[in-house]
C-alpha cells in the first residue's frame, strides 16, 4: 500500500454503514471517520445516524481530521431529488503537518467513500450544519435564489435560465458573474465553508495567518471578466507570491479548461475560477468551477496552507457550483469537470441498487 493510500480499520462495518447511507429503506443519513490513533494510513468509524448533519457535528473533534458523507434532499421541478455531500473536517487544533493528511489521501478518500454531489470543508464548527450543506447543494442544482450585491444588473439563476445565446447565469451570492457556490464542495456550488460576510472580490482583513491579495483591482477585474456574459474570458488563476501568504494573478484566457490547465506547475499552489455551461431539461446553464491546485512537488508544510486558506480564497472568489482538488494532470480534464457538473445539478443517481 502506498504513503498516500487509506484502508478502512474495520473494514466490514465501514461497508456496512455506506450501505445503510445509500440505501433508499434506510433511515441512515450521516456515517463519520477520523483517522486511527492506532493504525497508520487508516480511518476509523467514529459513527452514524439518521438526525442529519446537526447530528453528525456532535462528533467533531478540534483535535481530530475527520471525514463525514451525508445525505440530504434537494427538490427539482417538484421532483425531491437525493444528494450525497463529503464533509472534510480539520480541528483548528490539529497539528499543521496532519493538515497535510487532507491533501495527500483525497484520493484515498474518494475511492473509499464512494461518488457524491458536493463537499464541504471545515475547520470552525460554525462551518458545519444542515442548512450549510443544503443551502451548497441548492447552489449546485441551481434551485436556490440569489440577491445580487456588487453589480447593477440582475439576472436569473440557472434553473430558471434562457437559452444560451439570451441566458443570464446564475448569481451566486455575493459575487459579480457573468452578467450577472460549497463539493462540493462545500465545496461545490459554492462556497466550501460557512458563508461569509465579505463581499465577493473583496479582501478579507489580513492577519499574519491568513491569506491576503497583492494586486487586487486586477484580481477583482479578471473575476469580474470570467462571470461577465460579454466578455470571452472563461478562466482565471492565481497563486502565491513565493514563500508568501499574499495571492496574485497568474494569467487569464479565453481557451476553456485545456488552456489553463497549461498554467498548472508541480511547485505551484494555484487557485482558478472557470466558467463553463451544462445543459439540462434542453437549457443552457452557466457553471462556476473552482480549481485547486496542488503541485505534486510543493513541500508538505506548504500544502497544508490549503486547509487554512481556502475559506478566505473562497470569499474572495465567490461562490461556485463545483470545485476540483487536484495534484496531478490526470485528475483534471474537460470530461472530469464535466462530470463533477452534471453530478452537482442531480443528473447523476447514485444510490446503490
Amino acid at each position: 500500500m502506498a504513503s498516500t493510500d487509506l484502508r478502512f480499520s474495520d473494514e466490514e462495518r465501514s461497508k456496512q454503514a455506506f450501505s445503510e447511507l445509500r440505501s433508499n429503506d434506510n433511515p441512515t443519513n450521516w456515517v463519520l471517520f477520523t483517522y486511527s490513533d492506532t493504525t497508520k494510513n487508516a480511518l476509523d468509524f467514529v459513527g452514524s445516524g439518521s438526525a442529519g448533519v446537526d447530528e453528525l457535528k456532535g462528533h467533531l473533534s478540534e483535535s481530530k481530521t475527520s471525514y463525514g458523507m451525508a445525505r440530504v434532499t434537494d427538490k427539482i421541478d417538484n421532483s425531491v431529488t437525493v444528494k450525497f455531500v463529503l464533509i472534510v473536517w480539520v480541528g483548528e487544533k490539529v497539528p499543521f503537518v496532519k493538515k497535510a493528511q487532507v491533501t495527500t489521501h483525497k484520493g484515498s478518500v474518494r475511492s473509499l467513500f464512494g461518488q457524491y454531489h458536493n463537499d464541504v470543508h471545515a475547520n470552525v464548527l460554525d462551518e458545519v450544519s444542515e442548512s450549510i450543506v443544503i443551502s451548497k447543494v441548492r447552489d449546485a442544482s441551481g434551485t436556490a435564489h440569489h440577491v445580487k450585491e456588487s453589480s447593477n444588473t440582475s439576472s436569473p439563476s440557472p434553473a430558471t435560465s434562457q437559452p444560451q445565446q439570451q441566458q443570464q447565469p446564475q448569481q451566486q451570492t455575493q459575487q459579480p458573474e457573468k452578467s450577472s457556490p460549497m463539493v462540493r464542495s462545500g465545496a461545490s456550488s459554492t462556497a466550501s465553508s460557512a458563508p461569509r460576510k465579505e463581499a465577493a472580490g473583496a479582501a478579507p482583513k489580513a492577519s499574519s495567518s491568513m491569506v491576503t491579495f497583492a494586486g487586487e483591482d486586477a484580481l477583482r477585474a479578471s473575476i469580474k471578466s470570467v462571470r461577465a456574459d460579454n466578455d470571452p474570458t472563461d478562466w482565471m488563476l492565481m497563486g502565491y507570491e513565493g514563500n508568501t501568504n499574499a495571492l496574485k494573478l497568474v494569467a487569464t484566457g479565453q481557451g476553456d479548461l485545456d488552456e489553463l490547465i497549461t498554467h498548472l506547475k508541480d511547485d505551484q499552489i494555484l487557485y482558478g475560477l472557470y466558467r463553463t455551461t451544462d445543459t439540462i431539461d434542453n437549457t443552457v446553464a452557466v457553471k462556476f468551477v473552482l480549481i485547486i491546485w496542488i503541485g505534486e512537488s510543493v513541500p508538505i508544510i506548504r500544502k497544508a496552507r490549503i486547509a487554512t486558506h481556502k475559506g478566505d480564497v473562497t470569499s474572495f472568489l465567490g461562490q461556485y457550483h463545483v470545485d476540483v482538488t487536484c495534484s496531478n494532470l490526470s485528475e483534471i480534464n474537460e470530461d472530469i469537470v464535466k462530470d463533477l457538473v452534471q453530478r452537482a445539478s442531480g443528473t447523476a443517481n447514485l444510490f446503490k441498487k
